[in-house]
């Protein structure tokens, strides 16, 4: 039998889980996932229960599976929301795709495939003779031949000051997804962001919506906002000569050469970077080890 362990069961586990689940067809395979929070296929970026934090990325361009494109697109329809190819969803909506599409998978799997999901905290992994042995907090152990680590993000670097007094402050929160944030930030509370990206987004967005009435104060190194996500615009895919290529600097010029040339056609950069989408991850796995650690 064929072991495989997913550390993680936020979207990227979530996604491997079901695309193995569909791939494995009548193969002896046992996936175990391992999550320690009660809600599976969420992870951080899709567990807000906020209408208002949306997607980056057009429906039309989101799905489970690189071989459906209109996946997502046509489990919306069947669930009966109304977004069309260009809306930008909701991300808790994404999450509940996710959250089915491996219940999905798993009815129409083999019998002779098992998925486990095990609602507890991975603390080591050891490998003797190829095979892994991942520790649970619960003191149980899952053998596997292969281990993946899809732990998503971590919590963000601590502000590189010698006094991190400030830290143990009631009114500081190093993440914004900690439970209570929002509930204790008062409505007329100025508020101080350390980070001008997409999460800062999400907080304005989320106190706006409250009607909070304080300042909010946006602070970056290098004091720009997220770029407007433009639409309307395509650009033809040159895959086919980044994929042979095994430096990051080599796709990194190739990428910027076609951006170049995308201006010169009045065509938005965006465009260059979706004709990639389908073949990001095959370029990953096509880099040499010392370019991933790079």
């Amino acid at each position: 039998m064929k072991r495989i362990t997913i550390i993680g069961g936020g979207a990227s586990g979530t996604l491997l889980a079901a695309n193995l689940l569909r791939a494995t067809g009548e193969k002896l395979v046992e996936i175990n996932v391992v999550e320690k929070s009660p809600v599976f296929g969420r992870g951080v970026a899709y567990s807000t229960p906020d209408d208002i934090h949306l997607l980056n990325v057009p429906a039309a361009k989101m799905t489970a599976f690189a071989d459906d494109p209109d996946h997502f697109l046509n489990w919306l329809a069947e669930n009966g929301y109304q977004y069309g190819p260009t809306a930008f969803v909701p991300r808790k909506v994404f999450g509940s795709y996710l959250n089915d599409v491996v219940k999905i998978a798993e009815k129409a799997k083999h019998d002779r495939v098992k998925l486990n999901i095990f609602e507890d905290d991975a603390v080591d992994v050891s490998v003797e003779d190829g095979k892994a042995q991942v520790m649970l907090a619960s003191g149980e152990y899952l053998y596997s031949e292969n281990v993946v680590l899809a732990f998503g993000n971590f919590l963000p670097p601590q502000p590189s000051v010698k006094d991190l007094s400030f830290t143990a402050d009631a009114k500081y929160f190093r993440s914004p997804w900690h439970e209570g944030v929002f509930e204790s930030i008062g409505n007329d509370d100025d508020v101080l962001i350390i980070g001008t990206g997409l999460s800062m987004v999400d907080v304005v967005m989320k106190l706006a919506h409250s009607e909070h009435k304080g300042k909010i104060y946006g602070l970056s190194t290098r004091g720009l906002l997220p770029a407007e996500h433009k639409l309307g615009h395509t650009y033809p895919s040159f895959a086919d000569k980044l994929i042979p290529m095994t430096r990051i600097t080599d796709i990194l010029k190739s990428v910027r050469r076609h951006i170049e040339a995308a201006g010169e056609q009045n065509i938005d950069w965006r465009a260059v970077i979706d004709s990639l989408r389908p073949v990001t991850q095959q370029l990953w796995q096509n880099l040499p080890l010392s370019e991933k650690r790079y």
